[in-house]
Order: structure tokens, then C-alpha cells, then sequence
């Protein structure tokens, strides 16, 4: 595999293979590229503005999981992510828990998304479907089932509401065991959610520092990954502090989070130029555009 070329081809390269690869429409040269670099893989940036060397394809099934949502191209990771859900699914499968939704992960050389998410950018994230149709779970699903499935909400998006009825008693389980896998950064869930499970755990709630709570988030959690061991171009977030049940979690119901969940939405027009995006690391250029890998 090759490694990094020098910084003076950046441009050059770059430009030639917008020009010769990608389609005259595309408005995101990340998502026209669908083949994962030849590159040695590496974690690039931070987790909302970087990308990924080397990606690794998540397979469609295996023990513990399959995939879900894959017309979206949106399954592929750093090797370390793909070892990291393998490993997550098969705990998860041998504790009885059920098997594994994986939803989207990243792109084939990482980047920004022309939608759905800000993070998911170096392959170190992925979303998981809290629950599902528990029969589709128990088979492989078909091409079509596998975009058209739906997964099952446990909480209101607008209000701080838990959906009793659709709660599943083997959430808390199942990300206690994410929780603890030193590999993991972060896990971001709806704020109800996070609630429910400080009430389940009582005192033994230690576990539940790495569980945050974030806007959206009521039918899947979000599953951030550490920087690999030994990847230097990878930006790490910050450890994660406080106390695992109060503190920051109170804002969260606070009368401030509801004004501005609630705020009515702006009776302008929106502009239609798009906001400028963050520099992206000079090495996503030659990520951009190295040669394809080899499928094996």
C-alpha cells in the first residue's frame, strides 16, 4: 500500500481527479468517491472536520449484527472502529441482548456529509439502533429491507416524553458493555434516555459517564470511538468529567433547553449559499485524491 504523497501534489492531484473521476453535478467530491483509499488506514482530523486513509468496509452480517441503511454508501470505518462493532456484537449476542442494528458509520474516504451528520468524518463513529422489529432480527434482511426497515423510537424528539410502550429492558445491558470498552470515547443517547438509565442504576452508575445526552438521539445511540493507538494525525476530544448522573444533565430538562428546542422557526428565507466549511487537514487532499484500494 502506498503511504502519504508529498504536500507539493496536493493541488495538482486533487484537481485531476475531480476532473477525471467525478461527475460534473457533484456538489461533494467525498460522497462521489466510493472506494476506499490504497493508503495505510488512518484517522484524519477530528471527528466533525477530517477523514479517512485505508478504510475498511463493514461486512453485511455477521455474529451479533447486520446492517441497516446501506444505499446510503455509509459503512465504512477505520479498521479499529470495524474490529471495535465485531467485537461489541459478538458481547452483546453472548449476553443474550439480541443482535446488533448498525446504521451509519462513514463514508468510503471519511469527509463531510451533504446531510444527516456534522461528526462521523475520520471513521471512528457509528449509530446503532436501540430496537427493531424483532422478528427482522433473527434473519438476514433483503436489499429492501434493509433501507426500508424502521427502527423504533423510545423517546419524543420535541419533548422530554420516555415512550414507555416501545422501551426496551435490554438497552441498559447493552450499553453498559459499549461503555466500559476502554476503545470508547463517547456515547451520545436522547436526554430522557439517559434519565431512565441513572434511575435504573441507582449508585452503580459509573458506566454511564461516557453516556451523554444529545439533541435527537431517541431511536439509535451514537458510538465514538477513541483515537487508534499510535494514529497521529487523529484529533482526540476531551475526557469526559463530571459526575455520571447530575450536573450536566440537568440543563438538558431546564426551562433554557426548552426555549430553545421550542423556538419558532425563522419567518426569512433562508439564504441558499451554503456556510463556509472549516479548512479540511492537508492530508484529506491526498486521501481525496489517492488511488482506489484493491478489492481483495
Amino acid at each position: 500500500m502506498s503511504t502519504y504523497m508529498p504536500v507539493s501534489l496536493f493541488a495538482l492531484l486533487t484537481t485531476l481527479t475531480l476532473c477525471i473521476a467525478l461527475p460534473a453535478h457533484a456538489q461533494n467530491p467525498w460522497e462521489a468517491v466510493k472506494k476506499p483509499s490504497n493508503q495505510l488506514p488512518a484517522s484524519i482530523g477530528g471527528y466533525s472536520n477530517g477523514c479517512l486513509s485505508g478504510a475498511e468496509q463493514m461486512p453485511l452480517r455477521g455474529e451479533g449484527f447486520q446492517l441497516v441503511r446501506t444505499g446510503r454508501d455509509r459503512h465504512y470505518g477505520n479498521p479499529y472502529l470495524v474490529e471495535f462493532l465485531k467485537d461489541f456484537s459478538n458481547a452483546v449476542e453472548e449476553n443474550n441482548l439480541g443482535r446488533l442494528q448498525i446504521g451509519d458509520m462513514s463514508m468510503a474516504r471519511g469527509g463531510p456529509f451533504s446531510s444527516g451528520h456534522r461528526s462521523h468524518q475520520m471513521g471512528l463513529d457509528a449509530d446503532i439502533w436501540f430496537s427493531q422489529d424483532k422478528r427482522a432480527a433473527e434473519r438476514p434482511l433483503s436489499a429492501w429491507e434493509r433501507d426500508n426497515i424502521s427502527a423504533i423510537p423510545m423517546a419524543d424528539t420535541r419533548k422530554h416524553i420516555l415512550l414507555e410502550k416501545n422501551w426496551d429492558a435490554r438497552i441498559p445491558g447493552i450499553l453498559r458493555i459499549a461503555s466500559e470498552d476502554p476503545r470508547v470515547a463517547r456515547i451520545f443517547v436522547h436526554p430522557t434516555i439517559k434519565r431512565k438509565m441513572c434511575d435504573i442504576a441507582g449508585s452503580d452508575n459509573e458506566w454511564l459517564r461516557k453516556v451523554r445526552p444529545w439533541w435527537g438521539h431517541n431511536y439509535h445511540f451514537h458510538v465514538r470511538l477513541n483515537c487508534p493507538p499510535g494514529d497521529k494525525n487523529c484529533k482526540p476530544q476531551k475526557k469526559v468529567r463530571g459526575r455520571p448522573c447530575n450536573g450536566g444533565l440537568d440543563w438538558w430538562f431546564s426551562d433554557e433547553f426548552y426555549a430553545i428546542l421550542n423556538r419558532p422557526a425563522p419567518t426569512k428565507p433562508v439564504p441558499k449559499k451554503p456556510p463556509k466549511r472549516p479548512e479540511m487537514p492537508a492530508q484529506c487532499a491526498q486521501v481525496l485524491a489517492a488511488p482506489a484500494a484493491v478489492s481483495n
